[in-house]
């Protein structure tokens, strides 16, 4: 079956499922980080403390937007590439069945 993956337009496509999975998992558990640290900046920081923990979790925030976006490139990649493959066979096939 490995060997086969890169000519398996369904294989392709489950593959790309597993890919927007980790995509979902990575974003919840972005967010209740965001949440939790949230919670942690509220009690009772103010001032630099405050201002320096909100711009470390939006460098965070934002390097967790950034894997889900290569992610979804992946996701998306494949998903074309399946589609592509099928093209490119059904023609073959129509030139040889001709």
């Amino acid at each position: 079956m490995a060997t086969r993956f890169m000519t398996d337009p369904h294989e392709m496509r489950a593959m790309a499922g597993r890919f927007e999975t980790h995509a979902q998992t990575v974003e919840d558990e972005a967010r209740k980080m965001w949440a939790s640290s949230m919670n942690i900046a509220g009690a009772g920081w103010s001032g630099q403390a405050q201002a320096t923990s909100y711009d470390t979790m939006g460098q965070v925030n934002q390097a967790f937007r950034n894997i889900v976006n290569m992610l979804h490139g992946v996701r998306d990649g494949l998903i074309r590439d399946a589609s592509n493959y099928e093209q490119q066979e059904q023609a073959s096939q129509q030139i040889l069945g001709s």
